[in-house]
């Protein structure tokens, strides 16, 4: 059966859809909502996925015959700036969908921020207030949180004065360095490109970067010209372990050197500890 990929794209976004007689799929990558960032590109099994500069910032471009549609890159987007939807017109159905972690072997990712607003102080609303994303609002049942505008980045655990009240988990874990000396006077590319206000500019030159608060989504390290920005990924947090080839090769490409190897050995000691505990010995 023969399959028909075309693309269209716009000033807000690009589309690939690929149509089968009565079925289609249709990959969107949203411009307004892209921060940036290079985690589509890295993850991408099919090398489908590069850069460009547009309207002084970076979005992505989309090879839609080498792209596969295995849904990759909705899975990494940290902002939901990628989504796929399947339709059968036949049917005249249509439901969003993300193909390769339905096929297994792609585990899914740790929730990032919980909310308990149970344990919210009535009329509390820091962090709400601390949120960089606006990520949380106020209604009369309490704080909500819209987690497709969380990024994890715990401004908000930081204002929160009640423990166990949010509780956050990154998806990954790592360092981020800046070499203040390649910084030219008044650049601020990276404060701009930051989604998470993890960078303060320091008086005569150069930046303050607040690993805290970081994401480790690489926004900054493609809007930095000066390579002043050393960014470290060591460990990417999953609701379980992944095994199949594009799950290992994306991880390799995401990650730091050295860093799936030690991940690997965390979690043979992780497995090891776990036989002990239930032998009782």
């Amino acid at each position: 059966m023969r399959r028909t990929k075309t693309k269209r794209e716009d000033e807000d976004a690009i589309r690939i859809r690929q149509a089968l007689w009565v079925e289609e799929y249709v990959l969107t990558f949203d411009k307004r909502t892209c921060i940036g960032c290079e985690l589509c590109r890295q993850a991408c099994p099919k090398e489908a996925i590069t850069l460009k500069v547009e309207a002084s910032r970076a979005v992505p471009e989309v090879d839609e015959e080498a792209c596969s549609f295995c849904g990759l890159c909705t899975a990494f987007c940290p902002v939901n700036a990628v989504s796929m939807v399947y339709r059968n017109t036949w049917k005249g159905t249509e439901e969003e969908v993300r193909p390769i972690l339905d096929v297994g072997g792609i585990p899914h990712f740790s929730r990032g921020m919980e909310l308990d607003a149970s344990l919210c102080p009535p009329g509390c609303d820091l962090c709400v207030k601390a949120c960089p994303r606006e990520a949380l609002r106020v209604e009369a049942s309490g704080v909500v949180l819209d987690r497709g505008r969380c990024l994890s980045c715990a401004h908000c655990a930081d204002a929160c004065p009640i423990e166990g009240a949010i509780r956050v988990t990154r998806l990954f874990e790592g360092t981020i360095e800046v070499e203040v000396e390649k910084c030219p006077p008044g650049c601020d590319l990276c404060v701009r490109a930051c989604p998470t206000r993890s960078y303060t500019p320091l008086e005569e030159r150069g930046v303050r970067v607040d690993s805290r608060h970081c994401i480790a989504c690489g926004a900054c390290l493609v809007a930095c010209p000066h390579g002043a920005i050393d960014l470290t990924r060591l460990r990417l947090r999953s609701e379980e372990d992944g095994y199949s080839a594009v799950w290992s090769r994306a991880v390799d490409r995401l990650l730091s050197e050295n860093a799936r190897f030690l991940m690997h050995n965390e979690g043979s000691l992780y497995q090891l500890v776990e036989m002990l505990r239930k032998s009782r010995l």
